[in-house]
């Protein structure tokens, strides 16, 4: 081989190489910034505004914090069994006509025939419903603790102020906690 076209090859091969080297030099001007097409989306907490101020204990109204969500509606219905050792209560959703609350509880061996103060029962069924997704957002289960507590009951006027808290669990399995309150008329 000539000892030119040996330098000539190798010359084009050094001008390739080095010619798609990247420059890292900044001339002056406005710096560009490289934007991440990533964002960090933070959730929101869940309150509708017409829940906004009732955490309080209204007749014919329940709420509950489910961690920084709030939920609440009314108690469109209440029954008692016919011994009166147990009482189910249920009602939409005041931001969602088609979900709600229903929560069936067992206060053996008390009575309500009598007045009430701070009884407190673990034998409680909960569960929030949403009938467009056909799903229990939140449902107590066995094993999980979850308890409701009277805290008056005045057979007078069969009113009943009371609270309730514990664990759930969600239409994926996942446990979470709860806590909340209700007043209602038990006829």
């Amino acid at each position: 081989m000539i000892p030119g076209t040996c330098y000539t090859i190798l010359l084009s091969y050094l001008l390739v190489f080095i010619s798609c080297k990247k420059e890292y030099s900044y001339e002056g001007g406005v710096i560009p910034v490289a934007v991440d097409s990533v964002v960090n989306i933070i959730p929101q907490p869940y309150v509708c505004q017409s829940c906004i101020g009732a955490d309080v204990y209204v007749e014919g109204k329940w709420s509950f914090y489910n961690g920084a969500n709030f939920y609440c509606g009314v108690i469109d219905t209440a029954i008692a069994t016919p011994a009166r050792n147990g009482f189910t209560f249920f009602g939409p959703s005041t931001c969602s006509a088609d979900s709600g609350l229903v929560m069936t509880i067992n206060i053996e061996p008390v009575i309500l025939n009598q007045d009430v103060f701070n009884f407190t029962t673990t034998k409680t069924g909960m569960y929030y419903y949403d009938n467009a997704g056909q799903t229990y957002p939140f449902m107590t289960q066995p094993g999980l603790l979850f308890s409701l507590t009277i805290d008056n009951y005045i057979q007078q006027t069969r009113l009943m102020t009371g609270n309730f808290t514990g664990f759930v669990t969600k239409p994926n399995g996942q446990q979470t906690s709860l806590g909340g309150k209700f007043k209602v008329k038990i006829p």
